[in-house]
C-alpha cells in the first residue's frame, strides 16, 4: 500500500471512522484494548497484516502499523524491505530531523516511524514494523 504521508495508506484515510475503514478494507479483523487505559480498541487485519488505531476522542482512525508482509511503500520504496540503517539514511534526505533511537525512528515531517529492536546489532536488518501517523499523534 502506498503511503500518503499524513493523509493514510492506500484507502485508509485519517479521520476515518471504524466502519467506513472496515468497509473500504472488506477484510476479516479483530479487536482489542492495547491497554488498561485504553479508551477505543484497536484493530487488527490479520489477512494485511496491519493494525489500526484510533484517537481517544472521537475513535477516528489516527495510525496503522504494518508488519511483514505487508509492503507499505514511500515513493515506491518497500518501507520493510530496506535495511534499517538504509531506510534512515533514504528517510534523512528527506526529514534531517528525524529522530532515530537504538530500536527504530520517527519522522514528524513524514509521518512515519519503524520499530528495529535488533538495529543496533543487526542494522542490515529490516524493521518490524512501520507506522504512518495522523500530525498530532506524538504530541
Amino acid at each position: 500500500m502506498q503511503v500518503r504521508c499524513h493523509e493514510g495508506v492506500g484507502p485508509i484515510c485519517f479521520g476515518m471512522s471504524p466502519d467506513d475503514l472496515r468497509a473500504v478494507l472488506g477484510a476479516e479483523f479483530t479487536s482489542f484494548k492495547r491497554g488498561p487505559d485504553s479508551v477505543h480498541p484497536c484493530d487488527h487485519f490479520g489477512e494485511l497484516e496491519c493494525f489500526v488505531y484510533y484517537d481517544d476522542a472521537n475513535c477516528l482512525v489516527e495510525a496503522i502499523e504494518f508488519a511483514a508482509p505487508a509492503a507499505p511503500k514511500l515513493d515506491g520504496l518497500d518501507l520493510l524491505g530496506l535495511g534499517f540503517a538504509d531506510l534512515i539514511e533514504i528517510i534523512r534526505q528527506t526529514d534531517p530531523n528525524v529522530s532515530v533511537e537504538s530500536d527504530g525512528f520517527i519522522s514528524l515531517r513524514l509521518g512515519i516511524g519503524g520499530w528495529a529492536p535488533s538495529a543496533q546489532e543487526q542494522p542490515d536488518d529490516p524493521a518490524e514494523s512501520i507506522i504512518v501517523f495522523a500530525p498530532g499523534y506524538y504530541d
